[in-house]
C-alpha cells in the first residue's frame, strides 16, 4: 500500500472531519451495545443460578435490554448515515477536482485519450475510490471497535484463555498480504477493462447509422462481447481471491476457539470460571467472527480504491495548459498576424505536418487556406488558438508572441467554427449564448439573422428554447454549422475562423452563410478553409498548401493564371484526393476466417475454477 496515496485520500474524507468522527462515535457506540448484550446474557445466567451478587433484578434486566437495544439503532443509524454522507461528498469533490483538470488539459492529451477512457474514469472510476476513502474506513470503526471491545472483555473474563487468539494473528496477516498484492493487480486490469467496455459503448451508441449503413451489427456485437469477457473475466478473479481470502481466515478462527474450548473443558478447576462466565465467554469469541470476517475481505475494497485512486490522482496531477502565466492584455487584440517560420509535428517521433510556414495578414483581411485533406490547414489555426504550443518558430497577433499572452486574452480575441461544430444538448439560444452568460436575448436574435439562422430557429416547436439533443441531433447538418456560426458571430472577436463552415451546407444556403461571413469579415480578420473553391475566390489572399508547405500565394485572379494545385484544381468543384482505379482481379478468393469460440464457452478447468 502507498502510503502517500492513502494519505491523499484520506485527506478528502477528513475535509469533513466533524460528519467523519460524529459517524465513528455512532459506531463507538454501536460496539459498546453489543459487548452490553453479551455481558446481558452473563447477568441473566447468573441471576437464574442465583451465583450474582449484583442488584440487578428481572426488571433491571429487562430496562438494561431495552437500553442496549435503543443505544444500538442509534449508533448503527449515526455511524452509517454520516459515513455515507462523507463518501458521496468524498465523490463529489473528486470529480469536480476531475473535471476542473480535464477543462484544462491541452488538446494534445484529447488527441490520445478516448472518449471511453475519459468517460469511464469520471463515472466508474471515482466510485471505486469510495471503497478505500470512506467504506473501507467504516469497515475499521464499526467491526474494529467491536473486535477490540470483544478483546478487551474476554481479557477481563480470562487472560489465559484469550492467549490462544494471538497465536492465529501472525498467519491472519500473511494471508491477506499475500491477497492484497493479487487484488490491487487486478483491480488495476479491472480499471482498465472497463474503460474499454465504455468506449465501444459509447461508439455503438454514437455510431448507429453506421454500423446500420454497413449492416455491421455484428461485428460490433462481437467487438463488444470481447471486451465485456475480459471485464468478466477479471472481476471473477477479484471475487475469487476476495472470496477464498475469507473462509481461510474463518477456518483459523475456529481453530482457535476450538482450542480454547478444549482447554477450556479440561482446565475447569484451574481456570475458576463460573458458568455464567464461561457462557459469556464462548459468545463474546463467537461474535468474534463477524469482525474478523469483515475486517478480512477489507484488503480487497482498500485495493480496488487504492487502484482507482492512482488513475484518479494521475489524471487530476496532470500539467494543466498554462492558463495564468503570460502576459496580460486589457484589450481585445486586432488582428494582424505574423506567422514566422513555423514547423510542427503532432509527436516527436512523427513526421513534421508544417514546414517552415510563413504567414502575414493585415488587421481585417481575408485570408484562404487550401489544399488537400492532410495538407495542413487546419493544423495552421489550431495553433493560432494555441491548442498545441510545441511548434517551431514564432506566431504573433498585434506584435505579442501567442506563447507570452494568457491563453483567456488570446482566445477571447479569436471566433472559431470548426468543420464539425459541438453543439450541447441544451437549448438553442443557450448554444449560441454559449461562454457568453450576460449576452441579451436581442443580440442572440440578432446573430441568428446573420447567420441565416433565424427562420428555421423559429420554425422548431420551442423557438430559440428548443432543446436540440445530445449534439444537436434534432437539427440537420447544415442547420447545427448556422447555429455554430451565429454563436461565433455573437462573440465579437476580432480575429474570425471558418474551418470548413459551409461544407454542410446545400448550395443555396451556401450563397447565404458565404454572404454573412462576407459581411461579418469586415474589419475583421478572417481565416477561411475551404474544399469548395467558390467560397475563397473573394479573399484578399489565398496560401496553397501541399504536405505541409506553402506552394501558391496571391489573390484568385493571380492564382488562375500560374501554374500550379489551384490552377489545376479550378476545374473541380471541390479539392480531394486523385482517386485511384484499380484493376479488378477476377481470381479474388476470400479469405476464410475460423469460427473462434468465446472463452466463456470453452469447457476447461480454468473456467470451472473461475
Amino acid at each position: 500500500m502507498k502510503k502517500s496515496l492513502y494519505s491523499r485520500l484520506i485527506g478528502y474524507t477528513l475535509k469533513y472531519k466533524g460528519l467523519f468522527f460524529l459517524s465513528i462515535g455512532g459506531f463507538l457506540l454501536f460496539a459498546v451495545a453489543d459487548i452490553s448484550a453479551v455481558e446481558w446474557l452473563k447477568q441473566v445466567i447468573a441471576y437464574i443460578n442465583e451465583t450474582s451478587t449484583n442488584s440487578f433484578n428481572p426488571l433491571y434486566l429487562a430496562v438494561f435490554l431495552g437500553v442496549i437495544a435503543v443505544i444500538r439503532g442509534i449508533g448503527f443509524y449515526v455511524g452509517n448515515y454520516f459515513m455515507a454522507n462523507v463518501g458521496l461528498k468524498v465523490v463529489h469533490n473528486l470529480r469536480r477536482d476531475l473535471i476542473k483538470s480535464l477543462l484544462y488539459q491541452p488538446m494534445s492529451f484529447f488527441d490520445q485519450a478516448s472518449k471511453g477512457e475519459i468517460v469511464n474514469r469520471i463515472i466508474f472510476t471515482t466510485n471505486q475510490i469510495t471503497g478505500a476513502a470512506t467504506n473501507a474506513l467504516k469497515i475499521i470503526a464499526k467491526e474494529g471497535f467491536l473486535l477490540i471491545g470483544l478483546f478487551v472483555y474476554l481479557l477481563y473474563l480470562s487472560w489465559k484463555l484469550t492467549l490462544v487468539i494471538l497465536v492465529i494473528a501472525p498467519l491472519i496477516a500473511v494471508i491477506v498480504a499475500i491477497a492484497g498484492k493479487r487484488l490491487r493487480r487486478v483491480a488495476r486490469k479491472i480499471q482498465d477493462v472497463m474503460g474499454q467496455v465504455t468506449q465501444v459503448s459509447n461508439e455503438i451508441a454514437l455510431g448507429a447509422k453506421e454500423i446500420k449503413s454497413f449492416s455491421n451489427e455484428s461485428g460490433e456485437e462481437k467487438r463488444f462481447e470481447e471486451a465485456n469477457d475480459e471485464n468478466l473475466k477479471q472481476n471473477l478473479k477479484m471475487e475469487s481471491t476476495g472470496n477464498l481470502t475469507t473462509p481461510l481466515i474463518q477456518i483459523f478462527v475456529a481453530f482457535a476457539l476450538a482450542a480454547m474450548s478444549y482447554l477450556a473443558l479440561t482446565n475447569l478447576e484451574e481456570l475458576n470460571l463460573p458458568s455464567e462466565s464461561f457462557v459469556a465467554f464462548f459468545t463474546a469469541a463467537g461474535l468474534m467472527a463477524r469482525p474478523i470476517r469483515q475486517l478480512s475481505s477489507l484488503n480487497a475494497v482498500i485495493q480496488r480504491g487504492l487502484a482507482a485512486a492512482e488513475d484518479i490522482f494521475s489524471a487530476i496531477d496532470r500539467a494543466p495548459e498554462k492558463y495564468n502565466e503570460g502576459l496580460e492584455i486589457n484589450k481585445d487584440l486586432e488582428g494582424d498576424v505574423s506567422i514566422e517560420d513555423v514547423s510542427f509535428s503532432y509527436s516527436e517521433e512523427g513526421d513534421p505536418v508544417l514546414k517552415n510556414i510563413s504567414i502575414n495578414v493585415n488587421k481585417g483581411e481575408t485570408i484562404a487556406l487550401v489544399g488537400k485533406s492532410g495538407s495542413g490547414k487546419s493544423t495552421i489555426v489550431n495553433l493560432l488558438n494555441r491548442f498545441y504550443d510545441n511548434y517551431e518558430g514564432k506566431i504573433k497577433i498585434d506584435g505579442y508572441d501567442i506563447k507570452k499572452v494568457k491563453l483567456k486574452d488570446l482566445r477571447r480575441s479569436i471566433s472559431f467554427v470548426s468543420q464539425d461544430p459541438t453543439l450541447f444538448n441544451d437549448t438553442v439560444k443557450n448554444n449560441i449564448a454559449y461562454g457568453m452568460p450576460e449576452v441579451t436575448d436581442t443580440a442572440v436574435f440578432q446573430a441568428a439573422r446573420e447567420a441565416n439562422a433565424y427562420e428555421f430557429i423559429m420554425a422548431l416547436p420551442e423557438g430559440f428554447d428548443t432543446v436540440i439533443g445530445d449534439s444537436g441531433d434534432l437539427l440537420s447538418g447544415g442547420e447545427k454549422q448556422r447555429v455554430a456560426i451565429a454563436r461565433a458571430l455573437l462573440k465579437q472577436s476580432s480575429i474570425l475562423i471558418f474551418d470548413e463552415a459551409t461544407s454542410a451546407l446545400d448550395n443555396e444556403s451556401e450563397k447565404e452563410i458565404q454572404s454573412a461571413i462576407e459581411k461579418a469579415s469586415k474589419n475583421k480578420t478572417t481565416f477561411v478553409i475551404a474544399h469548395r473553391l467558390s467560397t475563397v475566390e473573394k479573399a484578399d489572399k489565398i496560401c496553397v498548401l501541399e504536405n505541409g508547405e506553402i506552394t501558391q500565394t496571391g489573390t484568385h485572379e493571380e492564382l488562375i493564371k500560374e501554374e500550379g494545385l489551384y490552377h489545376t484544381l479550378q476545374g473541380k468543384p471541390e479539392l480531394t484526393d486523385e482517386i485511384k482505379i484499380e484493376e479488378v482481379v477476377d481470381d479474388f478468393v476470400p479469405t476464410i476466417i475460423n469460427e473462434e469460440t468465446s472463452f466463456w464457452n470453452e469447457m476447461n478447468f480454468r473456467n470451472i475454477a473461475l
